[in-house]
């Protein structure tokens, strides 16, 4: 009985480690809500989620690659085969094209990842510094440089797990994922129920960054060394005519995406305040946390993606993305209605989590938000794993057109202002135009 649920469902072995992983950071993140509520001011719940808003701009530097790395690697990964040793064998010539791959992805991310620390580290104590909170928050400082610390080593490390899940280790990413951040909330809540306040926040990155480099170093060094080190004469990935036609629309996209889902918190920390800010941060970190998982029935099946369409299976393709794409729409429905329930109970029983929260009518139209960009970020997938990226026009019009209203209506209606016009422009830009572009592109690439 439970087979044939799970098969309905499409829940595949991929689907059940990544959900059981996104599934505990939902519980956690509801446990964590209660904590930071319980044992942080207002005004340090506006500084915790705020250094999250400001830690996003690794965008900037990150610039999307690990999504390319991915489907660069789940195409090569169609003629190549994981060995009991857990090094991959296979075609020479794409075995030689993913060692060039990786090698171009550490330098690239051992630059991005020391930028990332020199230029963060001194523009969040001038953001935050600047703050007339900024006294009543505590000690801020320690915890921000050792978040910006920790962030950047683990920035470092992303690209190799992305040419694992490319290769085809989903589960087992996700499995290792889950173990990790159960570890990591631990001892982060124990921190923050010692009383440390905002001391207690980097525990969490310091721990995922100290579990990954164990994980990685135990299970795949081989993988690593074997892959950056095997080289064939004139056999490589070239940068310029295969991966930046590609890269560079990426990147604009993605940091087209730190305007369009990062940028309330800043806005209204420096015109509404820290204890405003907070609100806004934890009433995302719950709408986030459902589009997260969501997004898992579609983002579970991007290699596949990518080796059906290596394949021209296209028909396989469509079947499994228009099946995934119903089912997270479905989710996010469904979870939207549970979220707004409790919402609308809390404040009206006048229970102190309520007052941490956004009020109900802002609050939907962030849910409203959510559910658009589940079937906006599936469609994205789709086209993008044809290792094309059609959606930059979109994601630049977008992000520019969401940063103006943030910043503007924002400014003057705060967080109501900002959610109703975020929500308006992403069902006409995002909605309309990104689904355009998807019929389109789709009928074109595959003759249909």
């Amino acid at each position: 009985m439970t087979h044939k649920i799970f098969k309905l469902a499409n829940i595949d072995r991929s689907i059940t480690y990544t959900l059981t992983s996104r599934g505990w950071l939902i519980v956690a993140g509801f446990i964590n809500v209660i904590l930071v509520a319980h044992f942080m001011s207002a005004i340090q719940q506006g500084f915790y989620y705020t250094f999250s808003s400001i830690l996003a701009l690794q965008i900037f530097f990150e610039l999307g690659l690990t999504y390319v790395i991915l489907q660069f690697t789940s195409h090569e990964k169609v003629s190549l085969q994981w060995t009991s040793e857990r090094t991959i064998e296979g075609n020479a010539i794409a075995k030689a094209r993913l060692g060039s791959l990786i090698r171009m992805a550490t330098k690239w991310y051992g630059i991005a990842s020391i930028l990332l620390f020199l230029c963060l580290m001194p523009a969040g104590h001038i953001f935050f510094g600047r703050s007339p909170d900024a006294t009543a928050a505590g000690n801020w400082q320690i915890p921000w440089l050792l978040l910006v610390l920790s962030t950047s080593g683990t920035l470092f490390l992303s690209p190799i797990f992305a040419m694992l899940e490319g290769c085809g280790l989903i589960a087992e990413v996700a499995r290792y994922r889950t173990i990790q951040d159960i570890l990591a909330y631990i001892l982060y809540w124990i921190a923050l129920w010692s009383g440390l306040g905002l001391l207690a926040v980097p525990i969490l990155q310091i721990v995922r960054l100290t579990a990954s480099l164990l994980w990685l170093s135990i299970n795949y060094h081989k993988f690593v060394l074997t892959v950056f080190q095997f080289k064939i004469p004139h056999v490589e990935l070239n940068w310029w005519r295969e991966v930046w036609p590609m890269h560079w629309k990426i990147a604009l996209s993605w940091i087209s995406g730190y305007f369009i889902f990062y940028f309330f918190n800043p806005v209204l920390f420096a015109y509404f305040g820290a204890a405003e800010a907070g609100k806004m941060g934890m009433s995302l970190a719950l709408t986030n946390a459902l589009l997260t998982v969501s997004t898992t029935w579609v983002n579970t099946k991007i290699p596949i993606f990518g080796q059906l369409i290596a394949l021209k299976k296209y028909s396989e393709l469509d079947h499994l993305f228009f099946r995934s794409v119903i089912q997270a729409s479905s989710i996010s429905v469904l979870g939207s209605i549970f979220l707004l329930t409790g919402l609308v109970i809390l404040q009206y029983f006048h229970l102190p989590l309520g007052s941490r929260l956004l009020n109900p009518l802002p609050f939907s139209f962030l849910l409203g938000i959510a559910i658009l960009n589940v079937i906006i970020s599936s469609e994205a997938v789709y086209l993008r794993a044809h290792k094309e990226e059609p959606f930059l026009l979109n994601s630049i019009v977008g992000a520019i057109m969401i940063a103006l209203a943030t910043y503007y209506v924002g400014r003057a209606y705060g967080a109501l202002g900002m959610a109703s016009a975020t929500l308006v422009l992403t069902a006409i830009i995002g909605l309309c135009w990104g689904t355009w572009i998807f019929i389109n592109k789709r009928k074109s690439w595959h003759g249909a």
